[in-house]
């Protein structure tokens, strides 16, 4: 599998989409500087209504909610696997022509090109900084090379979500694994669930197993105070987040054939 090329054809990808030629520059002392996800997502996404509506087949490759997993069967559908080898450059020219669409938005080459990345190389299993400008780019977030980025424990079981969609067949290396933890303990969240069962947390979590199945069936939080409380509560978000994705993904699955 030609890994180098197309991880460097990545890193090339990230560096340049939605930077309008602009980068920013790390602090003088080259510490890596941690960035509030959050604030982040302000700048990208305002979390009000999009002008364009709902995701419809008109406007799946504009619209800033379409799923990942949608605009990658789309490309299949129509390319087959011969997309997978054309360059960002390619796909802006191509998809408005072959799709009747006005353009593609670069949030949506984003999650193109963060997908390309899984079907290519391991590295997003591999390697902490590429699981992190993934996990971005299909969240709808734009990576920064230059400074750290952290991301949500929800953003990486819905990335997770999407990679085991993509793929099965690769390994969590003990690097990304310990970087899910810490990412874990800054959300203090100290119980790991599906899709991130995988990630090597001790903590309480045999404890709250038998009780994190009814608080995720029905949907409520519970309203005590104890540590256990608090764990079930933070798990629901995340659960919810998750959910989201799912959602938006099975409505827009059925705009494919259409697309």
């Amino acid at each position: 599998m030609p890994g180098t090329d197309h991880e460097r054809v990545l890193f090339d990808t990230l560096r340049g989409i939605g930077t309008n030629g602009a980068t920013k520059v790390a602090a003088p002392d080259e510490t890596a500087v941690v960035e509030d996800v959050e604030h982040d997502q302000e700048k990208t996404h305002d979390g009000g209504p999009s002008p364009l509506g709902l995701v419809t087949a008109a406007n799946l490759f504009r619209h800033p909610e379409a799923h990942p997993i949608a605009l990658d069967m789309v490309l299949i559908r129509k390319y087959g696997s011969d997309w997978l080898d054309w360059e960002p450059e390619t796909l802006e020219v191509a998809i408005p022509h072959d799709f009747g669409t006005a353009s593609i938005s670069d949030v949506n080459l984003q999650k193109i090109n963060a997908c390309k990345a899984l079907h290519l190389v391991d590295s997003f299993w591999e390697r902490w900084e590429v699981f992190g400008w993934c996990t971005m780019g299909l969240n709808g977030i734009f990576p920064d090379i230059q400074i750290m980025q952290v991301p949500t424990v929800a953003q990486c079981a819905v990335s997770v979500d999407i990679a085991n969609r993509i793929r099965e067949d690769v390994a969590w290396s003990d690097e990304v694994q310990q970087y899910l933890v810490a990412v874990f303990k800054h959300d203090n969240i100290l119980v790991p669930m599906a899709p991130l069962e995988f990630v090597p947390l001790d903590g309480l979590h045999v404890a709250i197993d038998r009780e994190w199945d009814a608080v995720r069936a029905s949907g409520r939080a519970p309203k005590g105070d104890t540590l256990a409380d608090e764990q079930l509560r933070r798990m629901l978000e995340v659960n919810r987040f998750l959910e989201e994705s799912r959602t938006r993904l099975r409505q827009q699955m059925e705009l494919v054939p259409h697309v």
